[in-house]
């Protein structure tokens, strides 16, 4: 298929696309009895070639240009060129740009292919191609290569990983079955470049610039903090989990040797932290307090009062270590990928199936819209 969309969607469209074309036939007589023959001509783009910002509709048949292979075509024939239903376009290389309206149904497409069709007229056959991978459906990645991308409005660094490893055909992971179902994937292994022995990981909100990276492998990095004095004593502890900010100026360092940090949360009767949850903002009240625990009430939403306990003691351990090197099945891959694109759209690889294929399609121009 030529757009993001699976071919299959065009069908699921035929009840829509027909009672689109009563309309737009009744209107089309309607203005060529009003106005004659001209305006209809100029509706419908006949004599007109295609520019970017039109739409068009467009029978296809897509081949792979290495041998002619056929992988896709609009028609119920691909060999004889009959029946089915063209594709409808919207003839634009900016993918995130929406059709005119009138023409919400219409999709863009590849840039190569989009390319081809500018300068085509109504009922030609043309062909279009051989459309080279990075301007058909990207470059497939290998092992070895990399993916920077930084947020182009502050600078900062997005995603910065190496493919280490591409397994075809093999089971999704267990952890991954739950959210795509079992089956095999292409399973994709990168590794994380942006942890480099010596800087910073800032895991812990309370305490920033305390963690630092001593060492790395190919698979894991190992990280050692060390809290500044003046976050050590009545600091403000922030959840490095759940992100929850605890009570301001509650929490201290009661222990700290070589290989573990003991911070202690000393609220007092009536303290209150909040919590975003979901639309709701909820309130979190000091009931009591022992040694290890801190009972706390909030309202439910529903005018009841509940109660919850929270740890008074939290242990961390000085040392730790982390992976570095993840297993992404293809879809995550794909939609990993897509992300990245949206920061920087000259991003050229890809993970879909005719990704790294120099593709081919013969087409014929049905009709053209004028929309832009």
């Amino acid at each position: 298929m030529i757009t993001s969309f699976n071919s299959s969607m065009q069908n699921e469209k035929l009840a829509i696309i027909g009672l689109v074309v009563i309309i737009v036939g009744a209107f089309s007589i309607y203005l060529g009895v009003m106005y004659g023959e001209d305006i209809l001509a100029n509706l419908s783009g006949e004599g007109e070639t295609i520019a970017l910002g039109d739409c068009a509709d467009v029978h296809y048949v897509g081949t792979y240009a290495s041998n002619g292979t056929v992988f896709d075509f609009s028609y119920d024939d691909a060999e004889a060129k009959t029946g089915g239903m063209p594709l409808n376009v919207f003839v634009s290389l900016n993918i995130s740009a929406s059709p005119p309206e009138g023409y919400e149904d219409y999709v863009t497409g590849i840039e190569g292919f989009i390319e081809g069709l500018v300068g085509l007229k109504k009922g030609e056959t043309a062909t279009i191609g051989p459309i080279p991978p990075e301007k058909a459906y990207g470059l497939y990645p290998e092992v070895g290569d990399t993916l920077y991308v930084t947020d182009p409005s502050t600078g900062a660094v997005l995603l910065n990983i190496e493919f280490v490893a591409i397994e075809e055909n093999v089971p999704i992971p267990e952890e991954y079955v739950e959210m795509l179902g079992n089956g095999t994937t292409t399973l994709f292994t990168i590794k994380d470049l942006s942890s480099v022995v010596g800087d910073y990981y800032n895991i812990y909100p309370s305490w920033i610039n305390a963690t630092i990276i001593t060492k790395t492998n190919e698979t894991k990095m190992w990280i050692y903090t060390t809290p500044s004095q003046d976050k050590q004593t009545n600091f403000t502890w922030i959840d490095p989990i759940m992100g929850i900010e605890y009570w301001e100026n509650a929490s201290s360092i009661t222990s700290m040797n070589n290989s573990t940090i003991v911070v202690t949360h000393t609220p007092a009767i009536n303290d209150t932290f909040v919590i975003q949850d979901w639309s709701d903002m909820v309130t979190y009240t000091v009931v009591s307090m022992n040694d290890t625990a801190i009972n706390v009430s909030y309202d439910d939403g529903a005018g009841n009062i509940t109660y919850d306990v929270i740890d008074r003691i939290v242990t961390i351990e000085r040392n730790e270590s982390f992976d570095i090197a993840y297993e992404f099945p293809q879809d995550l891959m794909e939609y990993l990928i897509y992300q990245a694109q949206q920061y920087n759209p000259d991003i050229t690889m890809s993970v879909h199936p005719l990704a790294g294929k120099s593709l081919t399609f013969e087409v014929k121009i049905v009709d053209v819209y004028k929309a832009s």
